[in-house]
């Protein structure tokens, strides 16, 4: 099980053109794509790794 509690973020629609040019950088409004890429991400380490958690902090 993966709990994800992202904080307010951008949505940009991900067949738009806006996903892959969407400003990520600090200061920045945090967007989908940060929250669907670290799903993503957890989907893919083998059974063994453990992740209990991705904070999202706006910084």
């Amino acid at each position: 099980m993966i709990s994800l509690d992202p904080p307010d973020f951008d949505n940009p629609d991900p067949l738009s053109e806006q996903w892959d040019t969407t400003p990520r950088r600090a200061g920045d409004a945090l967007t989908a794509q940060s929250p669907v890429e670290c799903v993503l991400f957890a989907v893919g380490r083998p059974r063994d790794c453990f992740i209990k958690a991705f904070p999202f902090e706006q910084v």
